[in-house]
C-alpha cells in the first residue's frame, strides 16, 4: 500500500507542475513573392506569388490579378498581365544582354506592390584549363585517384566580384538505335583558399559546403589560378556511354543572388549538416524585393570542357 501512496503522491507532483504556454503566431499579412534569374541570351522566367502562414497546409497562395511593369537599362519596355493559371511564367520578347540594368515593378490589382532592382554581370572568361592526376587520401574513401585541375581567370579590378564554380559529368553513347544521355553534378574537392575565405570562413560551423560559391577579397583584380580536384571514377564509363563530357563553369554573379545562396546554405545546413547540433538562431533568407519576399537577380557565365572517348 505504501508504494501505491507514493505513486499517487508523484503523480499529483507532475500534475502540479504544468503550466500553460503561450504561443504568439506571427499574424503578419501574407508577402508578395518574386523570384527570376537572368543571364544574356536567356529567356525571362518569372515567378510570382504570395507567402503563405507556417500553419497553412499549401506552400504558396496565388496571386489575383497580376501586373509587372519592366525597364531594361532605364527603357519602358510596357506592362503585363501575369497567368492566373501558374506561379511560373516565361516571357520570350525580352532580349538580355551582359551589362544590362533591369527594374521590375510587380502587383496585384488594388493590392500590394513589389519592386525590384538588378543587373546582369559581365562574363568573366577562363583564360586556361589545364589538369594533372594524382593520388591522394579522401576522408571515408581512402586512397583515390583525382584529376587535379587549374583554371585561370582575370578578376576585374576595382569592384567586388562574386562567383561560383560548377562542375558538371555528361555521357553520351547508344542503346540499340537510341541516343543515350546522362548528366550529373560533380561534387569536387574544394582545397583553394577561395573557398573558405572571408565571409565564408566566419561560418560557426566549419566545414560547410557553400557549393562552390567564393568571392574576391583576396585575389581582387589579379590573374588568379584556381585550383579543384575531380574525383577520377567520373572518367570512367558506363557500359553504354561511348563520350564524356566534363564541363567546368565559371559563374559571375550579383552581390544579392551570393548573398542569398549563402544564406539559404547556412539556414538550411546543407543536407543536414545542423542535425544532432545544438539550437541555432534562424538564418534571414536575403532578398532584394523591396516590399517583399525573394530574389530577382542577373548572372553570366563563361566554360570550359574536357572530353573523354571510350
Amino acid at each position: 500500500m505504501k508504494k501505491i501512496k507514493y505513486i499517487a503522491i508523484l503523480l499529483l507532483g507532475l500534475i502540479a507542475c504544468e503550466k500553460d504556454i503561450e504561443l504568439a503566431i506571427n499574424t503578419q499579412a501574407d508577402l508578395m513573392v518574386m523570384y527570376a534569374f537572368v543571364h544574356p541570351d536567356s529567356t525571362l522566367n518569372l515567378h510570382f506569388s504570395k507567402s503563405q502562414s507556417i500553419l497553412s497546409l499549401d506552400n504558396y497562395k496565388q496571386v489575383e490579378k497580376g501586373r509587372f511593369r519592366i525597364f531594361i537599362n532605364d527603357n519602358f519596355q510596357g506592362t503585363y498581365i501575369l497567368p492566373s493559371d501558374t506561379t511560373w511564367s516565361k516571357w520570350p520578347e525580352f532580349d538580355f544582354n551582359a551589362g544590362d540594368k533591369l527594374n521590375i515593378t510587380a502587383y496585384e490589382l488594388n493590392g500590394d506592390t513589389v519592386k525590384i532592382e538588378s543587373y546582369i554581370p559581365n562574363e568573366i572568361p577562363i583564360l586556361n584549363l589545364d589538369t594533372l592526376t594524382i593520388r591522394r587520401n579522401v576522408a571515408d574513401v581512402g586512397s583515390s585517384l583525382m584529376l587535379k585541375s587549374f583554371m585561370t581567370f582575370q578578376d576585374p579590378q576595382g569592384e567586388s566580384n562574386f562567383y561560383q564554380l560548377f562542375v558538371v559529368r555528361e555521357g553520351f553513347g547508344t542503346i540499340g538505335d537510341q541516343p543515350y544521355y546522362t548528366r550529373k553534378v560533380i561534387d569536387y574537392e574544394k582545397d583553394d583558399e577561395v573557398f573558405t575565405q572571408g565571409s565564408q570562413s566566419e561560418s560557426l560551423l566549419p566545414g560547410l559546403d557553400f557549393q562552390g560559391l567564393f568571392n574576391d577579397e583576396k585575389i581582387g583584380g589579379i590573374k588568379y589560378k584556381l585550383t579543384f580536384e575531380i574525383p577520377k571514377d567520373n572518367m570512367l564509363f558506363d557500359y553504354y556511354e561511348e563520350k564524356i563530357k566534363i564541363t567546368i563553369y565559371l559563374y559571375h554573379h550579383t552581390a544579392d543572388y551570393y548573398q542569398y545562396f549563402r544564406s539559404i546554405i547556412l539556414s538550411d545546413g546543407y543536407e543536414g549538416f545542423y542535425d544532432g547540433l545544438p539550437v541555432f538562431d534562424p538564418i534571414k533568407i536575403h532578398t532584394n524585393v523591396e516590399n517583399g519576399l525573394g530574389l530577382v537577380s542577373g548572372m553570366n557565365f563563361d566554360s570550359d570542357s574536357l572530353v573523354f572517348f571510350k
